[in-house]
């Protein structure tokens, strides 16, 4: 056989077994495959999550579900008091009743529910559509009709095609709810779609183009996500069908082509905000989210990202810094105004964002007095924190507070001049906590706590509480690093155990049926305190956006 043809054999054989190959990897039973390709927004799992992490969350959920069980009764009961509200009150109490004694994986399929279960939900044009996985249909169905007995609310029901459909809501905010196969749908609507509209909601006309499941392996791959629950909001696509849909009926509302052009601009600016899990397991759970900017404004917005004064201490309870450049703002938001006034907007209806914009930008233009117009950034972290014996005694506290500026001499030269008791203290630029005096203080915590004061070149600190300067020591000695945090924050799990000690402080004075649900509330605490070791978040200008960042670490289990 020539080589030629032996080598064109081969490339048919490998061609036939890839696309063998795709073939079986689409599954088209799958929530993703009723999804269509211009959905506006989509937040879906390729796969459940890690047993580990369901694991983990089961006996975290034994002992705090009664607990959440106990605010929800209380609440439902509030509610059922109000006009309006006592049909809902009632659906939703024999709901309740149905998962109240259910904490476990099979207590749940009982009801036809899988932990284990694929979702999706998505928009058919902007009307959102909730699809997932059932372990039993005929289970789920007998749930309903316990729930419709146990209430006196009949869901409405009809035909749509050859599926039964229960419906409610209002005209305004129509549900549509179906069991097809072994997926629960869920859809919201108005009670004027038509059949056309409703089948393409409950999928069963599917979308003349589909959604491209590999292309949402592709995004997770791309973004870092795992595959068990990631999405996006497509931002000019839900702008271009909002204006569409104003026109709907009246083409005297249509926008015309400039108005049309300039809105998709807008939108492009910030085109898709996406989300989705980084880690995820029964030691760490991290979430991501980016808001994709336009390269350009990125680059305007990442002068803003100061750097920022001190570090989140591992042992602290409490921490949050943010940058808060004055000057840099200010000049980001006239940059802005100055580029609209040269190009203005054409369409009638962004008139009034022109002249909101000038009138900005002349407010704006003011000068900004010192010290105000060179604070740049603030820290301010809890390291200790515990209430006194007795009702009066004063609760221990310590901690540091830390304000970044470019001119750090003033802020002190001004304190000293505000108050006499201040201006014996020498306050230099070499980071040495000095002590503040007792007669600097209001009367009700002067010789309560100790304080000091301390100074760099670039920012200045106090710190609050016995033995506390070292810290403030140490925290003005680390070197600001310019990495794009416009914030960040720890909190560690011990804080939730202060907010239950609180509500035992204080809940006392209460009526008996506010203590009642306090009381649960600080059990409920008590349990946070355990979950978590201590939860991080921060916010920060990259190259492609804002980068939003919450990573949970759990407690030893």
């Amino acid at each position: 056989m020539p080589l030629r043809t032996r080598i064109l054999r081969h490339l048919a054989i490998a061609t036939a077994l890839v696309v063998g190959a795709c073939g079986k990897t689409v599954d088209t039973s799958a929530p993703l495959a009723f999804v269509p390709a211009d959905t506006p927004y989509l937040f879906a799992n390729v796969e459940p999550a890690p047993e580990t992490a369901i694991a983990h969350w089961r006996s975290q959920m034994q002992g705090a579900w009664p607990l959440f069980t106990e605010l929800m009764d209380e609440a439902l009961a509030e509610a059922g008091k109000k006009d309006g509200n006592a049909d809902a009150a009632k659906v939703l109490k024999a709901v309740l009743a149905e998962v109240r004694e259910r904490s476990t994986p099979e207590q749940w399929r009982e009801l036809g529910l899988d932990y284990r279960a694929r979702i999706a939900f998505y928009g058919v044009d902007l009307w959102p559509v909730l699809r997932l996985e059932l372990a039993d249909p005929d289970a789920f169905r007998a749930m309903v009709a316990r729930v419709e007995q146990a209430s006196g609310k009949a869901l409405g029901s009809k035909r749509v095609g050859d599926q039964d459909v229960r419906t409610f809501g209002n005209d305004e905010a129509h549900g549509l709810l179906a069991v097809e196969g072994k997926h629960l749908v869920l859809a919201l609507t108005t009670g004027a779609a038509d059949e056309a509209l409703e089948r393409r909601l409950l999928g069963l006309d599917r979308p003349a183009q589909a959604f491209d499941a590999a292309a949402f392996v592709d995004f997770n791959n791309a973004r870092g996500y795992l595959p068990y629950g990631s999405g996006w909001v497509d931002t000019r696509r839900v702008v271009s069908m909002i204006a569409a849909k104003a026109s709907e009926g009246d083409p005297a509302k249509a926008l015309d082509a400039t108005c049309r052009e300039e809105i998709d601009a807008l939108a492009a600016k910030a085109p898709r905000v996406a989300f989705g899990y980084r880690e995820l397991d029964d030691k760490r759970m991290t979430m991501h989210a980016r808001i994709d900017l336009d390269p350009a404004l990125a680059k305007a917005l990442s002068a803003l990202a100061v750097p920022l004064p001190g570090s989140a201490p591992d042992d602290a309870l409490l921490d949050f810094a943010l940058a808060m450049p004055v000057l840099k703002a200010r000049d980001f938001f006239v940059a802005q105004a100055d580029a609209l006034a040269k190009a203005p907007f054409r369409c009638a209806e962004l008139a009034a964002v022109n002249q909101d914009m000038a009138d900005a930008r002349a407010k704006l233009a003011q000068a900004i007095p010192p010290p105000l117009g060179d604070v740049t950034a603030a820290r301010v972290t809890l390291d200790r924190f515990s209430w006194g014996e007795g009702e009066d005694a004063m609760p221990d506290v310590a901690g540091t507070f830390l304000l970044g500026s470019g001119n750090p001499a003033l802020l002190a030269s001004l304190a000293q001049m505000a108050s006499p008791a201040l201006a014996g203290v020498a306050i230099a630029p070499d980071g040495k906590p000095v002590a503040i005096p007792a007669a600097a203080l209001p009367p009700q915590v002067a010789g309560k706590f100790d304080l000091d004061v301390a100074m760099t070149t670039n920012a200045i600190g106090v710190s609050f509480g016995k033995d506390e300067a070292p810290r403030l020591a140490t925290a003005l000695a680390v070197p600001a690093v310019a990495n794009g945090a416009l914030m960040t924050s720890r909190m560690r799990g011990e804080v939730y155990a202060k907010f239950g000690e609180a509500i035992s402080r204080f809940g006392a004075a209460l009526p008996p049926e506010s203590r009642k649900q306090l009381d649960t509330q600080r059990k409920l605490y008590a349990l946070y305190a355990q979950w978590f070791d201590h939860v991080d978040a921060s916010m920060a200008i990259v190259p492609e956006g804002i980068d939003i960042v919450e990573s949970v670490a759990f407690g030893a289990h």
